[in-house]
């Protein structure tokens, strides 16, 4: 934020940089004065205490979909691997293929398989 302002002075050859307040920021005390104990319950419903977010939520399971795709390639059966999953792969560390987000099951396939030789 601090280039940005200071690349707008010089190109508008101004002396000193104007500060200015972020007005996107939440205002958190405004909102913890306003419903902070309503906040607090919804918090305490939501999460209870010992809740932690489990770990498959956390990050893509590539280990699992990467055997899963290797082993249904050798079978002959890659056309049963859902979309999801094939796109998972085509995004897994080591692989990296450049599909379309849009991409159809069977463009999947073939980019999978063409990688996979």
């Amino acid at each position: 934020m601090q280039f940005n302002k200071t690349l707008e002075a010089i190109a508008l050859e101004k002396d000193s940089i104007e500060e200015t307040e972020d007005s996107t920021k939440p205002d958190v005390e405004s909102m913890n004065k306003r419903a902070g104990k309503e906040m607090s319950q919804f918090n305490n419903v939501a999460f209870p205490a010992g809740y932690s977010i489990p770990e498959e939520c956390k990050k893509p399971d590539y280990k699992r979909v990467i055997t899963l795709v290797q082993n249904r390639n050798r079978e002959g059966t890659l056309a049963k691997v859902s979309v999801a999953d094939l796109k998972l792969y085509c995004q897994a560390p080591g692989v990296r293929l450049k599909v379309p987000s849009n991409a159809k099951k069977g463009d999947l396939v073939d980019a999978v398989k063409k990688f996979l030789g």
